[in-house]
């Protein structure tokens, strides 16, 4: 537990025990499409993304989405071929990706910290600390827009195509309590995660 501003720690145990990050890596694959992308680009979806595990849209390779879109899938839904698909129009590989997401981290103080793919899902080698998404966090709500969708518990976005997909937030206690938003993940070896920001 942090005061963002001041990086006081209130709280903490284990804060450097490297773990698997599930879904809350996808702060940082949004910060680095946010550094590579403008908003109102449009991406077209590689046919890759349909083998991808759930959580998912379920989109289709040749669909047509803008990255604000997109980023709304990603850090609402989790959605892992959202996360996919904004990787390769970014750097053409999710491994190539997966690298800038590690420098990125790196950037932001976060050392014992590595990503092996954009979206969380289990992978060898990747692994991230509560010390370290803290400081991921603190970096994510600098950002207008990333808090936007942190703070929506739902919407709609559509293809270029017509296709039309209603997201709701995975958050659950944007229902709950007032003044938390953050990022939510599980995997079977993460376990239940959540990184976000607590305002009183």
């Amino acid at each position: 537990l942090i005061e963002p501003w001041s990086q006081k720690i209130i709280y903490s145990r284990d804060p450097h025990r490297k773990k698997p990050p599930a879904s809350t890596a996808k702060l940082v694959t949004a910060l680095v499409v946010l550094d590579q992308l403008a908003l109102d680009r449009w991406v077209t979806v590689s046919s890759r993304v349909e083998r991808v595990e759930a959580s998912k849209l379920f989109l289709h390779g040749g669909d047509r989405l803008r990255v604000r879109d997109l980023l709304k899938a990603l850090l609402m839904k989790s959605a892992n071929d959202a996360a996919l698909a904004l990787a390769i129009e970014v750097s053409g590989t999710e491994s190539a990706f997966a690298e800038l997401m590690t420098q990125k981290a790196r950037s932001l103080g976060a050392k014992n910290t590595r990503f092996a793919n954009a979206s969380g899902l289990p992978a060898k080698g990747q692994y991230s600390t509560a010390y370290d998404l803290a400081l991921i966090m603190r970096e994510a709500v600098k950002n207008d827009y990333l808090v936007s969708l942190l703070k929506l518990k739902s919407t709609t976005i559509e293809t270029a195509q017509g296709r039309r997909f209603y997201i709701r937030s995975h958050n659950k206690m944007l229902w709950r309590r007032k003044g938390v938003i953050g990022k939510t993940g599980y995997t079977r070896n993460a376990k239940y995660c959540f990184v976000g920001l607590i305002e009183r």
